[in-house]
């Protein structure tokens, strides 16, 4: 364990109305000739801080938006999926055994998801609900008693489903693809996760932003719709890790997020006998408007050199004069311009991790911004 003490001071966010590989370990082969893809022993240990703990059978705040399908088996309704924000307490220890949480909320986004704290898995729920044992071609390979592989989230409650849905009028955006995101996470050392679906051989993706102007990096893609490995067992469940390697440096604000897969042109066939296979793409395209698979996620672990004593700001209220005090600095957004109380350095950044602006003001006019999500950065 890490027993450093340092002072973070956290980033600024403000949603306007303007309105705003490394692939990791594929594991072992099931008995059936499958991948896999990731260690049916579950998540290695870390030295570092975990400073975020998030698990889905907790998060039962009456406002999140509710999964009503009858259980675990089925996909939300369409009409279950809202976006917004909750919060998760910075967690501390004295022992690196015992985690307890602090008054440090971090800010978690999530867009179009539907929260369900009590349901279990597809696959757990198949068997003990529905008494409906096999999955995908209805062999002894696709079994949903967790014999075949064992995955050690199959009978845990909680998951927040992401929504699969195409967009509203066809192939237009926006995209109603979902996601959950943690944005300005200091001196990351590892990220673990934990996903399901709603069948066999379904897909996600979990992207990475470095916040250097880069925008989104892919960290993972498991794709949809391949017998062989990658998300055969996601019925079951998969736990990653991520290793960020950020935990040395001072000046690291990694944000992750887990989407909807979509679809990609550079993730190649990991298990293909010979280099010619290996250069054959899972699919031509990303489909980004498309109705695709079902995405749950089950846990976020976040793990750090620090423990953070204060945590980002959101500002959640549009086309609003708000304004909030940070570090002595109070900032708000005044009809198409975002101001400061003083001259300050500042960053701002698109969702997607494009920097927007970067300069020594004290108003920035945000008038040619399109709607959407930006982060403001401010030493």
């Amino acid at each position: 364990m890490k027993k450093t003490t340092k002072l973070f001071l956290g980033a600024f966010f403000i949603t306007l109305h303007l309105n705003i590989f490394a692939f990791g370990p594929y594991g072992t082969q099931s008995t059936c000739g499958n991948f896999y893809i990731t260690s049916n022993t579950g998540w290695s240990n870390s030295e570092y801080y975990k400073i975020i703990d998030i698990d889905a059978a907790t998060l039962t705040d009456a406002a999140l938006p509710k999964f009503t399908a009858a259980d675990g088996a089925k996909n939300a309704l369409n009409e279950d999926f809202k976006s917004g924000y909750f919060t998760s307490p910075v967690m501390t220890t004295t022992d690196g055994i015992v985690y307890t949480p602090t008054s440090v909320k971090w800010p978690v986004n999530y867009y179009m998801a539907a929260f369900a704290p009590t349901m279990y898995c597809s696959a757990w729920s198949k068997v003990n609900v529905l008494g409906s044992l096999p999955s995908g071609k209805a062999t002894s390979c696709s079994l949903n008693d967790n014999s075949i592989m064992k995955s050690n989230i199959y009978d845990k409650p909680g998951f927040i489903e992401l929504s699969r849905l195409g967009s509203l009028v066809l192939k237009t955006p926006p995209s109603r693809h979902g996601y959950i995101q943690i944005d300005s996470l200091p001196q990351v050392e590892r990220i673990r996760w934990s996903y399901s679906s709603t069948s066999y051989k379904r897909g996600v993706k979990a992207d990475v932003n470095y916040n250097d102007g880069k925008g989104w990096i892919p960290q993972r893609s498991i794709a949809s719709d391949y017998s062989d490995y990658e998300g055969s067992f996601s019925e079951q469940g998969y736990q990653f890790e991520e290793i960020i390697g950020k935990q040395d440096d001072a000046t690291s604000f990694v944000s992750f997020r887990i989407r909807i897969w979509d679809g990609d042109s550079i993730h190649m066939k990991v298990n293909a006998n010979d280099l010619t296979e290996q250069a054959i793409p899972y699919t031509a395209t990303m489909v980004p408007y498309d109705q695709k698979q079902t995405v749950r996620v089950h846990q976020i672990q976040v793990f750090s050199n620090i423990i953070p004593t204060v945590a980002p700001v959101v500002v959640a209220t549009p086309n609003a004069l708000a304004s909030v005090n940070m570090n002595n600095i109070k900032i708000y957004l005044s009809e198409n311009n975002i101001v400061l109380s003083e001259d300050a350095n500042v960053e701002i950044y698109s969702i997607q991790g494009q920097k927007l602006y970067k300069g020594f003001t004290r108003k920035v006019d945000a008038s040619g911004y399109s709607k959407g999500n930006y982060s403001a950065p401010l030493n």
